[in-house]
């Protein structure tokens, strides 16, 4: 079970906070520090916690594009080294692909968005070839964005919801997924849509979230808003996995209503009760002949 209380939550975050360095080293620290933790759990947190810095500080960074932009050119002129970037990044508390998208937007004046993020995938399409390698280093030393942490977050999205799918089938749940709802015509969906609603510890499932993220409130609450209470509004009652964990305090948080039951795992056959229905036995004679 990977459900902590606050006091265990906000350790956690103490140490991501007071800590003076790269997240990829971050995480690494985290593990050997909290090994009664799940790292995935860990990990989690410390993703959450540096978007959190970051939308807090990416104005202020912004507004001084000009000068990390020649401080930049002072210090990779002085040393042609191929982390001044990286440096500048752990300096600024700031993930070093942001800072890239910064610099590259503020040395290439005239590129788009679009073409800023093409460059950062390839960063051999950069025509400073001092400043792509900058970029590439970044790149590899990167664990909260850009286009290796992109595929590898997309990869656990997918695995879960596939695990999701095999646990389901395993307790003998019959489901629509996603794509089957998306062709019918809904557009918020969740990840799995009981064809026949079962009971979980008494309560009504109606379909099923999987989540391959820790839970904590802020977050919580953004799903219940963006998704969640849609889902409860149309769908009726059902349970959000939380696959990495979740802050004790979301199960019991007032805006998940009669609607919303939260896990960390998905439940054990012995709590979930089935549908049963009476078949007549004219028709369990002509079932039984029928299989012979």
């Amino acid at each position: 079970m990977v459900i902590l209380t606050y006091e265990q939550y906000n350790e956690i975050q103490q140490f991501i906070q007071k800590f003076r360095g790269l997240s990829i080293d971050c995480n690494r620290e985290l593990v050997n520090n909290f090994p009664q933790h799940n790292p995935d759990t860990l990990g989690s947190i410390l993703a959450r916690e540096v978007r959190q810095r970051l939308k807090q500080s990416h104005a202020k960074i912004s507004a001084r594009a000009d000068g990390l932009l020649a401080d930049y050119n002072k210090k990779v002129k002085t040393t042609g080294s191929l982390d001044v970037l990286l440096k500048m990044a752990v300096s600024l508390r700031i993930p070093p692909l942001s800072l890239c998208r910064i610099i590259l937007l503020k040395r290439f004046p005239d590129t788009t968005k679009s073409e800023v993020s093409e460059m950062i995938r390839n960063p051999d399409l950069i025509k400073d070839s001092l400043l792509g390698a900058n970029v590439g280093y970044c790149m590899y030393n990167e664990n909260m964005e850009g286009p290796i942490t992109d595929t590898i977050r997309r990869c656990i999205g997918e695995e879960y919801e596939v695990k999701l799918k095999h646990m389901a089938r395993d307790v003998g749940l019959v489901f629509y997924d996603e794509g089957d709802l998306r062709r019918t015509g809904y557009d918020k969906t969740p990840d799995l849509k009981l064809a026949i609603p079962c009971l979980y510890k008494g309560r009504v499932v109606n379909w099923i979230e999987s989540k391959a993220s820790f839970g904590d409130m802020e977050t919580h609450l953004g799903y219940l808003r963006d998704q969640l209470v849609s889902y409860g509004n149309r769908f009726g009652s059902g349970i959000v996995i939380y696959w990495f964990g979740y802050l004790d305090m979301i199960a019991d948080c007032g805006e998940n209503g009669d609607y919303i039951t939260i896990v960390d795992n998905f439940p054990a056959p012995e709590e979930l009760e089935f549908l049963r229905f009476n078949i007549p036995d004219v028709y369990k004679k002509r079932l039984e002949q029928a299989k012979s």
